[in-house]
């Protein structure tokens, strides 16, 4: 039974699911102290979080019911349940299903915006990434933006601040985070993206395009990055935020010295808490200062 639980999990894509819980959980606190209000609405907070939770847990386990066959011939992911069959494809369909099912339900509870968030964001997941464009396209990868900007979005609307403009540029920052951070790892693994034939960005090209496409998304992303002082009144953000931001240059231009697979692991796994901290640091800089 732990065994069946722990593979349940590993279906859920933990560290991704924990990722889309902490960015609902940073904007909607930031949402609430930039509204001015820090009585939050803790019922609207605990179905959210359970909503989000949902969602993306049926969305990743959906995820591997459709990669199953390519996820059997890759190091990173060949260890997963249904490659090794200790979840059947029946169950895991009907356990994603359900997943879903429930964050509907609740989101209806929560209202129409909402509702188009979730479905905004595990659709676009599961029908225009996974299914339609995945295998197909080299810049696969951009058309993930809508849900992973859903979770910040579904976030700012229920810690009670208007969506427009702050909350969906937070959205949009997120985005542009998202393919730097898949193809540092698509970067470090690029043998296994030739192996399956899966066309990601850095498997396409040649090493040095490669890394100068990440060099590109990390330059648009640190830049991007400061849009957020226009909605600050402290310097104490541009200081965090610039710190935080140098940590991620250091790591491109090893990067671009090393070409080597190593490099984009290191960078893969700084960008991994990096849209988190740049909210926390957004965040405390209004409350704080």
């Amino acid at each position: 039974m732990t065994e069946l639980a722990y593979d349940y999990g590993v279906l859920l894509k933990p560290k991704v699911l924990l990722a889309m819980l902490a960015l609902y959980l940073t904007t909607f606190c930031t949402s609430s102290i930039y509204s001015g209000s820090l009585n939050m609405d803790y019922l609207d907070f605990f179905i959210g979080f359970m909503a989000v939770a949902f969602s993306v847990s049926g969305a990743n386990a959906l995820n591997c019911v459709y990669d199953r066959d390519i996820d059997s011939m890759m190091i990173r992911t060949s260890g997963r349940p249904l490659v090794r069959g200790t979840i059947t494809v029946a169950d895991a369909s009907f356990f994603s299903w359900t997943m879903l099912g429930a964050s509907a339900i609740l989101a209806v509870y929560l209202g129409l915006v909402p509702i188009i968030l979730l479905i905004e964001g595990a659709g676009s997941y599961l029908l225009l990434y996974t299914v339609l464009l995945k295998r197909k396209t080299s810049i696969n990868v951009l058309f993930t933006a809508p849900s992973v900007a859903a979770p910040a979005w579904f976030g700012w609307y229920l810690g009670g601040s208007s969506l427009y403009p702050l909350g969906l540029i937070m959205g949009v920052l997120v985005a542009i985070w998202g393919p730097l951070h898949l193809w540092s790892i698509a970067f470090a693994y690029s043998k296994d993206y030739e192996r399956v034939g899966v066309p990601m960005f850095p498997s396409q090209v040649s090493r040095e395009q490669a890394i100068n496409g990440i060099l590109v998304a990390l330059g648009l992303l640190l830049g991007s990055s400061y849009l957020l002082t226009l909605w600050t009144d402290t310097i104490w953000y541009l200081v965090g935020v610039s710190v935080l931001n140098l940590t991620l240059m250091i790591a491109g231009i090893r990067l671009y010295q090393t070409k080597n697979n190593r490099a984009g692991w290191v960078l893969f796994k700084l960008t991994s808490p990096y849209i988190i901290l740049v909210f926390l640091i957004f965040m405390l800089s209004n409350y704080l200062f």
